[in-house]
This record gives structure tokens, C-alpha cells and sequence, in this order.
């Protein structure tokens, strides 16, 4: 008798590992990538511009950067 609920027990476990995965992997979180892919060509969305103020932080920034 303690046989066979070890057995279920573990066939509890082994179904409930798998319908747990089975769940996880079909979860949204990779919904609306991009699957199909163009050679040289960015499918991204677009970036939004910079505001001058971004502009000129940016240059300062690297401005640093330089090894003169």
C-alpha cells in the first residue's frame, strides 16, 4: 500500500511539473516581437527625437570622453 501512494505521489509531481511548464511557456511575455527578421533592415520601432537639451548633454558627456 505505501508502494503505491509513493508511485501516485510521484505521478502527481511528474504531471504537475509538466502542466506547471506547460503554463509558464505559453505565457504572453513574448507576444508583439518581432519573428520575422530582414537583413539589414531595422523592424524596431522608431526612436523618439532628442530634445536640444538631451543634444547638448550628450555632447558635453562626451566631450569629457576625449583623451586630448
Amino acid at each position: 500500500m505505501g508502494y503505491v501512494m509513493i508511485k501516485i505521489n510521484k505521478t502527481i509531481i511528474v504531471i504537475s511539473i509538466f502542466i506547471t511548464s506547460l503554463v509558464l511557456s505559453s505565457c504572453k511575455e513574448e507576444q508583439g516581437r518581432i519573428l520575422n527578421y530582414k537583413k539589414g533592415v531595422y523592424l524596431g520601432k522608431k526612436d523618439d527625437n532628442l530634445t536640444k537639451e538631451q543634444v547638448n548633454k550628450l555632447k558635453l558627456h562626451t566631450s569629457r570622453q576625449r583623451s586630448n
